[in-house]
């Protein structure tokens, strides 16, 4: 099964190989939620896609390592932690905020059918040691300096020497008639101590932002760094070396807002600090709207699965009608699509149902292909027309385009040329892939 996937890094579809060329595992990692609030169906955009591509590699015989990584520690989970329990808020009311949020998004997940055990999650709080130890390990070669405000900065400019390419998985001309970089002897005013950022601010970035009073007493010390916290982009950057050693990923997904300067700074970091590219495959899905609007917190305008249950509709629905455009395609949210959506599944459920009750011999069926009693279940003679539609699939799924995988799907329920069994099989095996719960 052939995969052919749109790298953001080259902007060009390319044939999937592994960095390991003669081995069948896959490193992929995903940029995993803020813990600060519930997610919204557009930040579940993210992991539903995320999911088709495990799926999809799995799919094609890869044994997928999947690692998600989750802030606990931030600007945002600071501010929420103060804003529930008070001024004097520590690293322990911290765990407390952020775990509420973390079994919400949990529930997301399985609402969505985006099986946890396939995951390995790792908290940031959790990983501070390695941090420390990375970010050092960035001073000791030269990327990285600690400023007169006690926080602990990269450096573009150092970078740019060595590497010629800050800004690249954004575009060639990305930082055209822009002034980078602070350096070790610039202005504070050419630093960036947020972590969160415009595409104008191409500045040194904080690695390990030194204690402040609006911080509480959350905190970590160090006999280096000092007393104080992560910078959000070193977080992701630790977490893949941590799950994959100095090894360059194969995939790294997460939504397209990410690209810069998240992504951008991570890439960065681990290339100065592993000496070789950090990713090969960068896989980027575009934004949800709602009412042709970019969905926000911050602008207030979001939805989460919550309300989309509160309306009555089952959350699969809502993977339904991502599945039905590319993850590449800016998708509109509204009601009226998502009733839409649910009636074309429900459609679909029904067809499924129909030809189950019609074979007669729905569970010898699906013992023979999970591996249980077989002497009663039916052949999917003859192979020629079986083997025709699992082809067609594979083909158009190997690009991770859910919707023509969809329209394969309904090939099958309404070919002529397969038998009920035939049918019911390959129902079976490709929702392996969709995850729709279709059987």
């Amino acid at each position: 099964m052939d995969l052919v996937f749109y790298n953001t890094l080259t902007r060009k579809k390319e044939e999937f190989s592994p960095v390991a060329t003669e081995s069948k595992t896959v490193n992929l990692y995903v940029c995993g939620p803020t813990v600060y609030n519930y997610a919204h169906i557009g930040n579940l955009r993210s992991y539903v896609f995320a999911d088709i591509a495990y799926r999809t590699l799995g799919f094609a015989g890869y044994d997928v390592k999947w690692v998600m990584n989750l802030t606990d520690i931030d600007d945002k989970t600071i501010k929420g932690t103060i804003d529930k329990y008070g001024k004097d808020s520590g690293v322990r009311e911290l765990k407390r905020y952020t775990e509420e949020y973390t079994q919400a998004f949990f529930a997301d997940l399985d609402k969505l059918n985006i099986e946890r055990k396939n995951i390995k999650f790792i908290k940031v709080t959790n990983v501070i040691p390695q941090i420390q130890k990375f970010i050092v390990e960035l001073i000791n070669k030269g990327y990285a300096y600690k400023a007169d405000d006690g926080s602990t900065y990269f450096s573009i400019n150092k970078y740019q020497e060595v590497f010629n390419n800050y800004g690249e998985l954004v575009g060639d001309k990305f930082l055209e008639g822009k002034q980078i970089g602070a350096g070790s002897t610039g202005s504070p005013q050419a630093r960036n101590k947020a972590d969160e950022y415009t595409k104008d601010d191409i500045n040194d970035f904080a690695l390990w932002k030194a204690r402040a009073p609006e911080d509480a007493n959350i905190y970590w010390g160090h006999e280096i760094l000092g007393d104080g916290r992560p910078g959000w982009h070193i977080e992701c950057s630790v977490i893949n070396y941590v799950a994959f050693g100095d090894k360059t990923v194969d995939i790294h997904t997460g939504g397209v807002d990410l690209a810069f300067p998240h992504h951008t700074n991570e890439m960065a970091q681990s290339e100065a600090h592993n000496d070789k590219p950090f990713v090969k495959y960068w896989l980027h899905p575009e934004h949800l709207f709602v009412d042709n609007k970019k969905m926000s917190k911050s602008l207030n305008n979001f939805y989460t699965l919550t309300d989309i249950k509160e309306k009555h509709f089952n959350p699969i629905a809502y993977r339904y009608i991502l599945l039905q455009s590319s993850y590449k395609q800016t998708t509109n949210f509204t009601w009226e699509s998502l009733e839409a959506g649910a009636r074309g599944y429900e459609n679909l459920k029904s067809k499924i149902e129909r030809l189950k009750k019609s074979t007669g011999f729905f569970k010898s069926l699906l013992a023979k292909f999970s591996g249980g009693e077989s002497s009663s279940a039916p052949e999917v003679s003859p192979r020629e027309n079986f083997d025709k539609y699992l082809k067609d699939f594979q083909t158009k799924i190997g690009s991770l385009n859910t919707a023509a995988g969809l329209a394969s799907l309904q090939g099958v329920l309404s070919a002529k040329d397969l038998t009920p069994a035939q049918k019911l099989v390959l129902i079976k095996k490709f929702d392996e892939v969709l995850g729709l719960e279709l059987l």
